[in-house]
C-alpha cells in the first residue's frame, strides 16, 4: 500500500506539467503587517481603459469605459486580490470605489492632480473628497496624485492639496500620494498619513536577477529614512514586452513574459516575509499608453492581455510550488489536500490511466475562506487509492 500511494503522489507531480495549476505554496510564520491576503496578490494596480479606449481625448464617454465594464473587471479582480488602487477619478472612474465597496475589494483611489489644468485638479479632488464621505468601509485610504511631482507639479501645493483633502472628508479615511522613492521628501511625508512609492527595477536598469531583491531593499531604505511612517509599495513589477531605446545594450533588462514571471515569484514571497503591503503593476495591458523616444514598453505590464487572457507569465506564477497531497485513501474514497487561493473556483479530476482522458471533474469546489488550503473529500465507484489527481484553477 506505501508503495502504491508513493507512486500516486510522484504521479501527482507528474501532473503539474499538464495542467494549469492553482496556487503558491503558503508560507508559514510569515503575515502581513497591514493586511492578510489569501490572493495571488495583496493588492494590484488598476485602470479599466483598454483597447481604444482612452484618457488623452478628453472626458468623453466615447472613449471611457462604461461602469458595466467596470464592473465587470472588479468582479474577477476579487478572485486575484485583496485591494486595488487607481489612477484618476474623472468619467466612470469615480465609480470604481463604489463598486469596490458592494464586492468587498479593499479601495485606494487616486486623484489625479498636474500642472495642465488647475480646473481639472480641482474637480479629481472634490471627487475624491465624495468618495471619501460616501463612508465605505473598503476604501483604505484616498490618493492625492499619482507621480505628480515626477511630472513637475509642485510639491508645495500638493501637500496643500492633500491638507485640503483631508479638512473635507474629516479625517475619515487616511491621505497620502504616491510617487517615486526620491520624491518623497520629508515635507511631503510628513504631510501624509501613508506613502506609497513607485519601484521600478526595471526603469532603474536592474537585472532581472536581482530585480525582486532590489525592489524589497529601495522599500527597507524607505522605513529606515521615515521610522514609524506606513509606507507600501505603490507600484511594482515587471514588462512582458515592447520596445525600449533605453536598456538595448542591457541583457539583463528585457522585457518579456519569463522576466515578468520570475520577478513575481520572486517578489511576493519576499514582500509577504517582509510583511509589506503592495500593488502589483498592473491588471491589464494598456494599448493608449506610448512614450515618445522611449517605445511601447508602457504598454506590456499588466498579468492580463487586453483580450483579458491570462498571460504565461502570469499562469507560470499562479504554478510556482503548486501541490496536492493525498491525506488519506481507502477503498471508494480519498480525502485530497489541494493548495488553493480564498474564494477562488477550482475543479479537481482524477483518472486510473494518465495516458488516457482526465474526463469530467470529479467535484467543482471553492477555495475555503481564510486560508491557502482546501481539503476535498472524493467518493469514487473504483477504487479511490490507486486514482492519479489533478487540480484546475478556472477563472
Amino acid at each position: 500500500m506505501n508503495t502504491k500511494r508513493n507512486l500516486i503522489q510522484i504521479c501527482l507531480l507528474v501532473a503539474l506539467l499538464l495542467v494549469l495549476p492553482a496556487v503558491v505554496q503558503a508560507q508559514q510564520g510569515s503575515t502581513l503587517t497591514n493586511i492578510t491576503s489569501f490572493k495571488p496578490f495583496v493588492g494590484l494596480g488598476y485602470s479599466p481603459f483598454t483597447g481604444s479606449e482612452t484618457p488623452m481625448n478628453g472626458n468623453f464617454p466615447q472613449y471611457y469605459p462604461t461602469v458595466d465594464q467596470i464592473t465587470s473587471d472588479i468582479k474577477n479582480v476579487a478572485f486575484l486580490a485583496t485591494e486595488i488602487t487607481t489612477y484618476a477619478m474623472d468619467g466612470t472612474l469615480s465609480n470604481i470605489a463604489g463598486i469596490c465597496n458592494t464586492y468587498n475589494i479593499k479601495c485606494y483611489p487616486c486623484a489625479y492632480v498636474s500642472t495642465g489644468s488647475p480646473a481639472d485638479t480641482t474637480n479629481e479632488l472634490n471627487a475624491l473628497i465624495a468618495v471619501g464621505n460616501s463612508n465605505y468601509p473598503t476604501t483604505r485610504g484616498l490618493v492625492v496624485g499619482s507621480e505628480s511631482i515626477l511630472q513637475g507639479y509642485s510639491p508645495k501645493t500638493l501637500i496643500s492639496n492633500i491638507n485640503y483633502v483631508r479638512a473635507a472628508t474629516h479625517t475619515n479615511v487616511p491621505v497620502g500620494t504616491r510617487d517615486l522613492p526620491g520624491n518623497l521628501t520629508p515635507a511631503v511625508v510628513a504631510a501624509s498619513d501613508f506613502v506609497m512609492a513607485d519601484i521600478y527595477a526595471y526603469w532603474a536598469n536592474q537585472s532581472i536577477t536581482n530585480a525582486a531583491a532590489w525592489t524589497i531593499q529601495q522599500w527597507q531604505l524607505l522605513t529606515n529614512t521615515f521610522p514609524g511612517e506606513k509606507v507600501l509599495i505603490g507600484e511594482a513589477n515587471w514588462p512582458t514586452g515592447g520596445t525600449n531605446n533605453q536598456f538595448v545594450s542591457n541583457p539583463g533588462v528585457v522585457p518579456s513574459l519569463a522576466n515578468q514571471s520570475k520577478f513575481l515569484s520572486d517578489f511576493v514571497g519576499m514582500a509577504k516575509s517582509n510583511g509589506i503591503e503592495y500593488f502589483i503593476f498592473e491588471y491589464r495591458d494598456e494599448p493608449w499608453k506610448t512614450q515618445e523616444g522611449v517605445g511601447t514598453v508602457e504598454q506590456n505590464w499588466g498579468i492580463i492581455d487586453t483580450n483579458n487572457t491570462k498571460k504565461q507569465s502570469f499562469i507560470n506564477y499562479l504554478s510556482t510550488n503548486f501541490t496536492l497531497k493525498i491525506l488519506s485513501a481507502k477503498t471508494n474514497t480519498a480525502n485530497i489536500l489541494v493548495q488553493t487561493y480564498e474564494g477562488n473556483p477550482y475543479s479537481l479530476f482524477g483518472t486510473t490511466n494518465l495516458l488516457g482522458s482526465w474526463g469530467i471533474p470529479i467535484t467543482n469546489f471553492t477555495g475555503a475562506l481564510g486560508t491557502n488550503q482546501t481539503v476535498i473529500a472524493t467518493t469514487n465507484s473504483s477504487k479511490a487509492k490507486a486514482w492519479f489527481y489533478k487540480a484546475l484553477q478556472n477563472f
